[in-house]
């Protein structure tokens, strides 16, 4: 009986150790195909519907991203973006709890790095992240910015964890990240409900089946526990913005890089033709 039991748990092991594998073999996206001269278009004093999506498929910024860059000046910035979208990356899987793993991108020694360029960020930006999975299913990873001047985010991370302050510069390290923003939001707006969100959602404890054992919100009152989604959904929440694209029990990343109600700012790694939808 100890025999067999030894037998199924090896061949339980070895069936999601290949499981894993597969899910780092889709850690990143690259363009097909070579790279547009950008300059033409860089030098036009207004840009076309095609001519923001062509950029959109060269350097992974949406509309936002290529407006704000262009507004200041920093075409070269773009330039920057569309080479380091169709540059090859070497990454690494590493464990950060008994049944997750995350991709981090690494250097020519095999050293993880911060090798992505992000558009200037916003209070109350949402970032995503496809580079996180759990026993083969990319669950990946999210979190809000709640202080874009010091590059400060506010997350969910792991079980045993309360909710804290983290740093933007982890976000470079991933192979795959989008940003988003509230569509038709003021700053004052965003940035307010960034300030909620961490007077709020500070030092909740991590909970990985909210919304399933206990409630998914608990009104004008903080949640009892939460977890990456969760918190983004929640710091939304009080403001009439549910972010949570199916409605259900429980909410995940990839629920909130789905939601209508977010517009897409730069994409890496990820087709953006799809956005990890």
């Amino acid at each position: 009986m100890i025999i067999v039991l030894a037998a199924s748990a090896a061949i339980l092991c070895g069936v999601l150790y290949l499981w894993t594998k597969r899910t780092e073999r889709h850690a990143h996206w690259m363009p097909p195909g070579e790279r547009c001269d950008l300059s033409p278009l860089l030098a036009k004093t207004a840009l076309t519907d095609a001519d923001y999506d062509l950029l959109l498929h060269e350097t992974g910024l949406g509309r936002l991203g290529v407006d704000v860059l262009l507004s200041t000046g920093k075409q070269d910035t773009i330039l920057r973006m569309q080479e380091m979208l169709y540059a090859p990356i070497t990454y690494r899987c590493r464990r950060f709890s008994p049944i997750s793993w995350t991709e981090r991108l690494t250097d020519t020694k095999g050293q993880v790095h911060a090798g992505l360029e992000l558009v200037p960020l916003e209070d109350g930006d949402v970032l995503i992240s496809a580079s996180s999975h759990t026993l083969g299913w990319c669950n990946g990873h999210a979190g809000i910015v709640v202080n874009a001047q010091k590059g400060e985010t506010l997350e969910s991370v792991v079980i045993g964890q309360k909710a804290s302050v983290c740093s933007i510069e982890k976000w470079r390290e991933y192979p795959t990240v989008l940003v988003l923003r509230l569509k038709g939001a003021s700053g004052e707006e965003r940035a307010a409900i960034a300030k909620d969100a961490l007077r709020r959602l500070k030092g909740t404890p991590y909970r990985l089946a909210v919304g399933v054992f206990s409630r998914k919100h608990w009104g004008s009152r903080p949640p009892k526990g939460t977890q990456c989604a969760h918190l983004v959904w929640e710091a939304f929440r009080p403001f009439g913005y549910d972010l949570d694209s199916d409605g259900g029990r429980i909410v995940t990343p990839h629920d909130i890089a789905a939601s209508p109600l977010l517009e897409l700012v730069q994409v890496y790694g990820l087709d953006p033709d799809k956005l990890w939808r």
